[in-house]
């Protein structure tokens, strides 16, 4: 059996300002922006017509900022009323570290064990993990103990390259059992699906699971014109963190070429995101032997040999991708 040995975390890396939080040349495979303004890092109170939600990245919280007689008839007689702020928690302040492990089930189905670990520096624990694949992704899934886990049809994501993200369905697992969550410092194995579809890089997104508060702010208890305006933030897109991973995303009759050009695209990233060390030999040449490949097909020549974690995972999953 052929198995790629977990060890590798593939973190997108939003570039912050050292002024307050905002994102600057971010190097990502999702979305790099909020749908929604900035809160002011001053402190003060912004007085934008027309806009009622922002983000306070550093404090990892969205802010509602209305009039308070939004949506009534007073609003359109005697114009705004005095302004309701409220503030509550996003999701996404955990720091997944995820390793994955392809082996081959049988000649036709390859099994994908993901490991998921929450770093020290989380605020929050991990109590969801969506994974992004394609429409024939398959059915068999299943989660450690605490967690359910579904394949979802029919889910299509915003990503920042269509071309390079196969969407169309879900991986999802989500926790039955607040003691299973993913502490700050903890890890859980189990998170595992089969597929025929061969590995490639696409993306997953963690985040705690929405509380109370995000339930209320939703409900109908803010103006509709509020609404429309928070919907898009609190998408799993934004309201999550992002990370690029392994998973299953060729069908098994994927010309080679396509599936280096796949992988071309995931070692530059990883290179320019400090992942892989660019100076590294087997790095290196591994690039531009995957740019001739995409160009030309085989055969594959990599005379250095991986060596570390992330550089052996990624060569193995290679492997399995092009019958190497």
């Amino acid at each position: 059996m052929r198995a790629v040995k977990p060890a590798l975390c593939f973190v997108l890396l939003l570039i912050t300002s050292a002024s307050g939080g905002a994102l600057q040349e971010p190097v990502t495979a999702g979305l790099s922006d909020f749908p929604v303004s900035a809160w002011p890092s001053d402190g003060t109170t912004p007085v934008v017509r027309d806009k009622y939600v922002f983000v306070d990245a550093p404090k990892n919280e969205y802010v509602l900022a209305y009039p308070e007689n939004l949506g009534t008839a007073a609003f359109e007689k005697n114009g705004p009323g005095s302004l309701k702020i409220a503030r509550y928690e996003l999701q996404r302040n955990v720091e997944p570290e995820v390793s994955v492990l392809i082996s081959a089930v049988n000649p036709n189905t390859y099994r994908y064990s993901y490991t998921v670990g929450n770093g020290t520096a989380a605020k929050q624990s991990i109590d969801q993990f969506s994974l992004v694949a394609p429409e024939q992704v398959g059915t068999i899934i299943k989660g450690p103990a605490g967690w359910f886990a579904i394949v979802q049809r029919g889910r299509t994501f915003k990503i920042s390259n269509p071309d390079w993200i196969k969407t169309g369905a879900a991986a999802a697992w989500s926790f039955e059992r607040p003691e299973a969550f993913i502490q700050p410092g903890s890890r859980k194995s189990g998170f595992e699906l089969e597929s025929s579809l061969k590995p490639g890089f696409t993306i997953g997104y963690f985040r705690k699971a929405p509380a109370v508060d995000i339930r209320v702010a939703t409900s109908g208890f803010i103006p509709d014109a509020v609404k429309v305006q928070l919907e898009p933030l609190l998408g799993i897109e934004y309201n999550s963190k992002t990370v690029l991973l392994l998973g299953p995303k060729f069908a098994r009759n994927t010309a080679d070429r396509t599936i280096a050009s796949d992988f071309l695209q995931g070692v530059t990233f990883l290179t320019r995101t400090k992942q892989l060390n660019g100076d590294s030999e087997f790095v290196k040449t591994l690039t531009g032997e995957l740019e001739r490949f995409s160009r030309e097909g085989p055969p594959l020549r990599l005379t250095p040999q991986p060596r570390g974690d992330a550089e052996i995972e990624v060569f193995n999953a290679l492997k399995i991708g092009i019958g190497m």
